[in-house]
C-alpha cells in the first residue's frame, strides 16, 4: 500500500509594526515592550511561518534623514532592545519595504538588519532581497516590495516580476508582501488605478498583485493603508490587499478604522493553492497594542470590502473568521 502524504503550509500574516518609537519626544513602551504581542503569540506560535511588516529602522541612530511635517509625515526611530519582542512573539520573517525605512538613512538600515541577524530573524525588502526558509519538507521565498528608495519597488512590474520568478526558481512556495496604496479611511477600497499620497505615487496595488500571481507568487499580502481592504482568489492564489495596522505603540493614529487590527491566517498545498484562510480579529481602540476583539470588527470590515470592492473575490465567507474558494459553478 502506498500512503500519499498532501503537504500543507500554515502561515500568520500582520500589517504594520511599529514598536514604539523614542524620537520627537515619543516613549517606548515599558517593559521592554514584553506584553505587546501576549494576545498575538498563541496565534503566531501555531503558524509555521510568521510575517509582519517592520514600520521603521531599529536604531540608535541620531542622524535622522527624513523631512517630518506634523500632521503630514514622521520619522519613526525604534530602539533595537525591542526587536526581542518580535522574537518572542513568534514572528520569522519581517518586510523592511516601507515609507518609513529610510527614516535614518544607511545607518538606520545596517542596524535594522545587523538587529533582526543578531536573532535570527530574516527580512526582505531592501533592493534584491529575497529571505528564504525551510520548513520540514518546503523552501519558502518571501520578497517584500514597497514604494521607497533601495526597495523593490512595486511600481516596477517587470523587475517585479523577474524577481517572483527568481524566487520561484528556488522554493516551492513564494510569498510576497507589499506596502502599497494610499493612507487612511478614505483608502479603504481597492480601485484598481494607480494610488497616491500627498502627491507621491503608491503603485497600482490590483495590478502589482495579479503580476506576481502570474509570475509565480502563491500569497500575496499587503499593508500600507493603515486600514484593512478586501481580499480575492486569482489563479488560484490568496491576495489579500492590506491589513491595515496591527501594533503600533506610539506616532500612529489608531483611532477608529486604524485601530482595527486583523490577523490572516492561511494554509496552502505544497504547490502553493489555497486551502483555507481566518481572519483573527484585534484591535487596538482601548491600547497601542493588538488585543482579541470579540465582536470580529476586523474580519466583518474585509468580509464586507470584498463583497463591495471584488465582487465577493471568489470566496465564501463563515461566521467566525474563516473563509474558503468559492466552488466554480455547474458547467453550462
Amino acid at each position: 500500500m502506498v500512503i500519499l502524504l498532501l503537504l500543507s503550509l500554515r502561515l500568520a500574516f500582520v500589517g504594520d509594526i511599529m514598536l514604539g518609537s523614542d524620537w520627537g519626544g515619543l516613549t517606548p513602551p515599558p517593559d521592554s515592550g514584553r506584553a505587546l504581542f501576549s494576545e498575538a503569540k498563541p496565534f503566531l506560535d501555531s503558524a509555521d511561518i510568521a510575517v509582519g511588516n517592520l514600520e521603521g529602522p531599529l536604531t540608535t541612530s541620531s542622524a535622522c534623514t527624513k523631512k517630518t511635517v506634523k500632521g503630514k509625515s514622521y520619522a519613526f526611530r525604534m530602539p533595537p532592545y525591542l526587536a526581542l519582542s518580535l522574537k518572542d512573539a513568534g514572528f520569522d520573517v519581517l518586510n523592511t519595504a516601507n515609507n518609513h525605512a529610510n527614516d535614518f538613512g544607511e545607518e538606520g538600515k545596517r542596524q535594522t538588519i545587523a538587529t533582526l541577524d543578531s536573532l535570527g530573524l530574516k527580512h526582505t525588502g531592501f533592493t534584491g532581497d529575497i529571505a528564504y526558509l525551510e520548513t520540514e519538507s518546503l523552501t519558502v521565498a518571501v520578497i517584500g516590495f514597497g514604494h521607497s528608495p533601495g526597495c523593490n519597488d512595486i511600481r516596477d512590474t517587470p523587475k517585479a516580476k523577474a524577481l517572483v520568478a527568481k524566487a520561484d526558481s528556488a522554493a516551492d512556495i513564494v510569498v510576497v508582501t507589499f506596502h502599497g496604496g494610499a493612507e487612511g479611511p478614505s483608502a479603504l477600497h481597492v480601485r484598481g488605478e494607480t494610488e497616491t499620497f500627498y502627491g507621491e505615487n503608491r503603485g497600482n496595488v490590483l495590478v502589482f498583485a495579479r503580476a506576481c500571481v502570474e509570475a509565480g507568487a502563491d500569497l500575496v499580502v499587503g499593508h500600507g493603508p493603515h486600514v484593512p481592504r478586501a481580499m480575492e482568489i486569482y489563479q488560484g492564489r490568496l491576495i489579500a490587499y492590506s491589513l491595515g495596522n496591527f501594533c503600533t505603540w506610539n506616532g500612529i493614529n489608531v483611532s477608529g478604522l486604524g485601530g482595527v487590527a486583523p490577523m490572516l491566517l492561511v494554509e496552502v498545498d505544497s504547490t502553493g493553492k489555497f486551502i483555507r484562510g481566518r481572519v483573527v480579529s484585534f484591535t487596538q481602540q482601548k491600547a497601542h497594542y493588538p488585543q482579541i476583539d470579540p465582536g470580529r470588527e476586523a474580519f466583518k470590515l474585509m468580509r464586507d470590502l470584498t463583497l463591495e470592492d471584488l465582487a465577493g473575490g471568489g470566496l465564501i465567507f463563515g461566521e467566525d473568521g474563516e473563509f474558503y474558494e468559492k466552488p466554480p459553478g455547474p458547467a453550462r
